[in-house]
């Protein structure tokens, strides 16, 4: 947990470093695992499957790269989940909000003292702030029913103003949403990891788990897609990790300035990102990705989604997991 903290603030620290870190890399660390910067935000609701990001500052990998290859969701939640109050999770008011259910999970702990299990009793707390920094009024015209306070330099709730659905003006004027959770009902990246024998689910209890920032117990609000099926070189391990770059984007010259890498066994030097002239022409190009994982544009690349799926996902949903019980 320590860990997963100190890379969400080292990736923090990545913004203010950009300048003074090298452009090259080495293939050393290549294929590690890696949690992208953007899911340590509450509000961040996933990958999608037809885009790639590469996490040019990545303190998480000694290549300096966390490559996200045509993934969709979340890698700290495999199975994502449903949008609340329309399903298992449900929104609250705030702190003082004693009406959030029981949690309906036969394997929670009703004394809330096992911490291998959730507690049965579920909280209504925190789940995400909305107070973007501003020096004007117009700095805040994109959230409704706030202003700038210029003393805090945020948009805060304007006294009678209409606040964004699921959000709530606490005492500090601060927009704030909140959600039903118990502590410690939160999926992470392994929960969706299958025995080798049977095929089955070693955590199927996790599926109806919450998306949490990494490496705390803060849930996330927002619906979130299943990962794509593993068969389909899409799920986070398979396209999920640390890379490097091994190559111009084709159709480019040569830059003999760039310490370009050589790929591991394993890995072929494949292009990701096209250079169409915006951002960053360094970081387009080629990256080692795991052999047989090229994103083909299929509208089946992605395959089955186990856990949340709907019009906004990729693939298809899968069948029933009720007999996953390994």
């Amino acid at each position: 947990m320590t860990r997963s903290i100190l890379c969400g603030l080292f990736g923090l620290l990545s913004v203010v470093t950009i300048g003074v870190l090298p452009v090259g890399c080495q293939s050393g660390g290549v294929g590690d695992p890696c949690t992208p910067e953007d899911e340590y935000s509450p509000d961040f609701t996933g990958f999608k499957v037809t885009e790639e990001n590469i996490e040019s500052r990545s303190f998480q990998c000694a290549t300096r790269i966390c490559l996200v290859n045509h993934f969709q969701g979340r890698v700290s939640c495999p199975f994502g989940q449903d949008a609340v109050d329309m399903g298992t999770r449900t929104s609250c008011s705030g702190p003082k909000d004693t009406s959030c259910p029981k949690l309906n999970a036969p394997a929670c702990d009703p004394t809330g003292k096992d911490k291998n299990k959730p507690s049965c009793t579920q909280k209504c707390v925190e789940a995400s702030t909305l107070a973007p920094d501003c020096s004007t009024d117009a700095d805040c015209s994109g959230v409704a029913g706030t202003h700038c306070d210029k003393k805090r330099k945020l948009c805060v709730c304007t006294s009678g103003g209409s606040v964004p659905a699921g959000f709530f003006c606490d005492a500090d004027s601060i927009l704030k949403n909140y959600v039903c959770h118990a502590e410690a009902n939160c999926q992470n990246r392994d929960s969706n990891e299958k025995d080798p024998q049977t095929g089955k689910l070693k955590h199927p209890e996790d599926l109806t788990k919450d998306c949490c920032v990494p490496g705390t117990d803060t849930p996330i609000v927002a619906q979130v897609c299943g990962q794509c099926d593993s068969k389909k070189g899409r799920n986070a391990e398979q396209a999920v990790y640390c890379s490097c770059r091994c190559g111009v984007a084709d159709g480019e010259p040569d830059d003999p300035n760039f310490n370009f890498c050589s790929c591991p066994t394993g890995f072929t030097c494949t292009q990701i990102r096209r250079n169409v002239g915006l951002g960053d022409a360094q970081i387009t190009g080629k990256y080692c990705i795991k052999d047989g994982t090229a994103f083909t544009g299929s509208p089946f690349d992605c395959g089955q989604v186990e856990g949340h799926f709907d019009s906004t996902c990729r693939g298809i949903a899968a069948p029933s997991t009720s007999d996953q019980t390994p």
